[in-house]
């Protein structure tokens, strides 16, 4: 009897694990250099907004979290190739990301450009930076922005694997400015006060969102879940911690 019940619950399980039921670990693909949202810290952690949210989001279905590190140009690549469950790194809704996974947003943001204190250039506008030097991260939606901006007029584009180390560019006076998200702002002006400002802020707001693969049970999890953090305030209180506006999750 005892080995008929174990088969039974060997083949129950591989038939979970088929239809995509995943196992009591939510895994979530993460690029840990876009504080405030994910970092890691001197000794390695992954913290952040997404890693407390991701952590409070597994929990609304029983499960716990854990990040995978994966550099920012492969995190979709790495959902589909099912090395996490989801993505969840600061990363925009956008209509052509939606062709390859499904995805619902949790924050609304804005881009900025980060200048020097008291903005010695003028940068005041995208189109202000022609002839200037500017910093971003690699394999962003910023990079892609600013690549279709160099079309149009000159300017020097410098990549660089994390948001942090665009940013160091500009304190460093190596750039001019650094086009990233205004989390990212408040973020480096409490780690550096009195040196950065925001030369411009883009009128559209952007999303932020958590990727899953199409037809995946978790997807369902995830939207219901975020639906819930949102209304019983967790998601709030999470921004709070984080310096980010409650405004933005609601």
């Amino acid at each position: 009897m005892k080995t008929i019940a174990l088969v039974a619950v060997l083949a129950a399980a591989f038939a979970a694990t088929a239809s995509g039921h995943r196992t009591a670990t939510f895994k979530y693909c993460t690029d840990p250099t876009f504080p405030p949202m994910e970092y890691a810290t001197t000794s390695g952690k992954v913290v952040g907004f997404d890693v407390d949210m991701a952590a409070a989001l597994a929990k609304t279905w029983g499960d716990t979290a854990s990040a995978v590190k994966t550099a920012f140009p492969g995190l979709l690549p790495a959902l589909n190739a099912n090395k996490c469950d989801a993505v969840i790194s600061g990363i925009f809704v956008t209509s052509d990301r939606l062709k390859q996974a499904g995805g619902v947003a949790y924050m609304h943001t804005h881009r900025v450009l980060i200048v020097k204190a008291g903005n010695p250039k003028g940068i005041t506008s995208p189109f202000k930076l022609e002839g200037k030097v500017v910093a971003v991260q690699a394999g962003t939606k910023y990079e892609e922005y600013l690549k279709g901006l160099q079309k149009k007029f000159s300017f020097t584009l410098q990549s660089y694997p994390g948001d942090n180390d665009a940013v160091a560019q500009v304190l460093l006076g190596r750039a001019d400015a650094v086009l990233t998200q205004d989390t990212s702002f408040a973020y480096q002006a409490k780690q550096h006060p009195g040196k950065i400002a925001i030369g411009y802020t883009f009128a559209a707001s952007d999303r932020f969102g958590v990727y899953f693969r199409k037809g995946d049970d978790v997807g369902t999890q995830i939207s219901a879940g975020l639906k819930k953090l949102r209304s019983n305030g967790t998601l709030a209180k999470i921004a709070g911690k984080y310096q980010i506006p409650a405004s933005t999750v609601k």
